[in-house]
């Protein structure tokens, strides 16, 4: 009978394998990246949060935006129609700096060509970089009812500035071109001290009613991780339209795109940890054509995600929008209007809501603690301490079911032909003797959606991202390696699965099921190998926690998952 629950073990390590990958799609962890992934609704409804003083400003700015009148430079009268020549102009780079960002537009196209954030930088030290070189960032196009394009990119944007700084408050560049036979078109550009977010209208007269302005994203954004594997599978074209949350990704050689027309919330381009997005006027009010697209086929076989928004004109008039290119910070993103922070996606339902909580927790911890490996050791000890009554009740459960082993041998003896009675007298058994062979199983299913919580947070929100703990770790956010002897080795992995053999040790009972106690924890030595340090981390301190308990209670009874 030992050697058939020897083997039980066995089979149940390989169903694990089996169903993991299933698992993690039902929890919303690895959905598959080669289609069009339409998530839940919004569960929601909520009002857009504005920084103190921030929304009279801004709905200021709107208010008066959206009145048809507005100064853009007359045209030369030399030019009656303008032509699309490069050298009839030269180019002229307009820097936009803030506390949080430095931005730069080009004249021609008025397009966004840099964009880098102040606040984050990469391995090297340089601060983080939103545009691609090749990148065709809030450029605008105009389409016609029979299907005629016109393309703005060699469209001179007369800055009405050359420079500008923003210590305080707001200021605004006003980017404008004349397209010639009346028609005029400017960008007018609001920047704010204390937002990643910028309000972005478009002004226009002249212009006949069959006629679209399109803006438009190209070239998506650069990676801003040490390694491709860390921010590839988070790379991809996204959308809340009609209240749910599209995304378009793409493998090797694979080019895809998703397209329709319904209300919009947002639509933007995002890796691991930063995003840049559109946020229109008239979310529930507005209907646009929306365009997101992945392309992979390129020779070095790197992703180049885009979007697209349409917005039919009249003769004169405006077309607000807001523009937000910066971090996946939960806290800025819910500042924006139209659900932004559903960009980051926290799986299931049940494991978002956990996540959202102890991404809370966290952050209100790190105000007094300003450590996330410090914090991640506090929380662990804590949660061991409040699932102490029920692992004591666990462990006294095992042992009442192990002093029960020779009656149920004798059950087993007496009933062997007869398998339903022998369920029923063993169900007895156990209910006479207090003990409860599931209570084992309540402590690992407390653990499991926390670890999946914990999961979503080390790998897709920004404040674990070059966080330090001590020692080795140097980032909780990614696997802790050390060189050993010219060879990578990640010590973490490795002491969590010393911490499980010497908890399955104290707890062994039978020698005939010794075979598990050396199985799992090389089997979760390759399970945890290329997660964040800071979960594998807490999995070790939980790991630590449980032997303490278990040599001052002199019990066995708590498992690995415990």
């Amino acid at each position: 009978m030992n050697d058939k629950r020897t083997m039980l073990g066995f089979l149940l390590i390989g169903l694990i394998f089996v169903l993991a990958p299933y698992y993690y799609e039902w929890m919303g962890i690895s959905p598959n990246p080669s289609e069009p992934i339409v998530h839940d609704k919004k569960e929601d409804n909520w009002e857009r949060k504005s920084p103190e003083n921030k929304e009279t400003q801004q709905t200021g700015d709107k208010e008066s935006a959206r009145e048809p009148t507005f100064s853009v430079p007359q045209p030369d009268s030399e030019i009656g129609e303008f032509k699309r020549d490069t050298a009839s102009f030269e180019s002229q780079i307009v820097g936009v700096e803030t506390p949080l960002y430095r931005l730069e537009f080009d004249s021609m196209g008025g397009t966004l060509v840099s964009a880098n954030l102040k606040e984050y930088s990469l391995v090297d030290g340089q601060s983080v970089q939103l545009c691609n070189s090749n990148s065709n960032a809030l450029a605008v196009s105009l389409r016609y009812m029979n299907d005629a394009r016109e393309n703005l990119l060699m469209v001179e944007f007369k800055p009405d500035r050359d420079r500008v700084t923003v210590d305080a408050d707001h200021e605004t560049l006003v980017l404008s071109a004349d397209l010639g036979n009346g028609r005029f078109i400017a960008k007018e550009l609001t920047f704010y001290s204390d937002s990643y977010g910028f309000d972005f209208v478009i002004k226009y007269r002249g212009f006949s009613e069959d006629v679209d302005a399109e803006i438009g994203w190209e070239g998506g954004i650069p990676f801003t991780e040490e390694l491709l594997e860390y921010d590839l599978p988070e790379m991809g074209a996204l959308a809340s339209f009609n209240d749910e949350r599209i995304e378009v990704k793409v493998d090797d050689g694979d080019l895809n795109s998703w397209s329709d027309r319904g209300y919009l919330q947002w639509l933007g381009i995002r890796s691991k940890y930063f995003l840049a997005a559109v946020i229109p006027e008239g979310i529930n009010s507005k209907r646009y054509d929306v365009v997101i697209s992945g392309d992979r086929t390129g020779r070095d076989l790197v992703p180049s995600y885009g979007f697209k928004l349409s917005h039919p004109l009249s003769r004169d008039g405006v077309w607000v929008n807001r523009v937000y290119v910066g971090p996946l910070d939960y806290d800025n993103l819910i500042r924006e209007n139209g659900g932004l922070e559903r960009a980051i996606d926290f799986g299931w339902p049940v494991i978002k809501t956990i996540s959202k909580f102890i991404l809370i927790v966290f952050k209100q911890m790190y105000n007094y603690i300003p450590n996330y490996g410090w914090i991640i050791v506090l929380f662990a000890l804590v949660l061991k301490l409040l699932t102490y009554p029920l692992t004591v009740k666990q462990m006294q459960s095992m042992a009442k079911m192990q002093e029960m082993a020779p009656k149920l041998n004798k059950l087993k003896e007496k009933y062997k032909n007869d398998k339903q009675r022998l369920s029923q007298e063993t169900m007895k058994m156990y209910k006479d003797g207090g003990a409860n062979p599931l209570s084992g199983c309540l402590p690992m299913l407390l653990q499991m959606p926390i670890f999946f919580a914990l999961y979503q947070i080390f790998s897709k929100t920004i404040e674990l991202r070059q966080s330090p703990f001590a020692l080795w770790i140097t980032d909780l956010s990614v696997p802790d390696v050390v060189e050993v002897g010219g060879i990578p080795l990640r010590i973490l992995p490795l002491l969590m699965a010393l911490s499980m053999f010497v908890q399955q040790k104290m707890t062994l009972k039978d020698p005939k099921q010794a075979a598990l106690v050396y199985i799992m924890p090389l089997v979760l030595i390759f399970f945890f190998w290329s997660m964040a340090s800071g979960l594998v981390l807490y999995w070790t301190l939980f790991n630590v926690f449980s032997i303490v308990q278990q040599h001052f209670t002199g019990k066995g009874g708590s498992s690995g998952y415990a």
